[in-house]
């Protein structure tokens, strides 16, 4: 299969290496552009409590820079391997919306994602990101588990 775009979310648990392990390597063999994502979704789940007050201002702005330096370190990783196409997005709100928003986006071929084993309880009381992104895809979406 010939793939132009591989989209990659992470975020900064310990499944992140996997899925970007996976990404990399599909998208240095076959030439695709890789997008590595990042979406901040405690500003978007905390909105309720959210206020205009400089305290939270400051909360949000070290959330952003948090993904920022994630991105942006995983990124320079890529790079100084030899990979040329990397590409870094950082968004927020819903984590499942926001990836299959930037899939409909930038044409994406395939979403390569990291996810734990979860029971079935567990997918149902508590969802799952990969779940909902795999549900409501334009294209295939790659499980890499630990």
């Amino acid at each position: 299969m010939e793939y132009k775009v591989i989209i990659c979310p992470i975020d900064n648990s310990g499944l992140k290496d996997k899925a970007i392990d996976v990404a990399s390597y599909l998208s240095m063999i076959t030439g695709a552009k890789l997008i590595m994502m990042n979406v901040v979704e405690k500003w978007y789940r905390s909105e309720p409590m959210v206020t205009d007050s400089p305290e939270w201002t400051v909360i949000h702005e070290d959330w952003l820079n948090e993904g920022r330096e994630l991105l942006e370190g995983e990124a320079r990783k890529l790079m100084d391997n030899g990979h040329k196409n990397v590409e870094t997005i950082l968004c927020e709100g819903d984590a499942a919306h926001e990836i299959v928003a930037e899939a409909v986006k930038n044409r994406a071929d395939l979403i390569v994602m990291a996810t734990h084993r979860y029971s079935a309880a567990g997918k149902f009381f508590l969802g799952s990101v990969t779940d909902r992104v795999t549900k409501k895809s334009p294209c295939p979406v790659l499980w890499v588990f630990r």
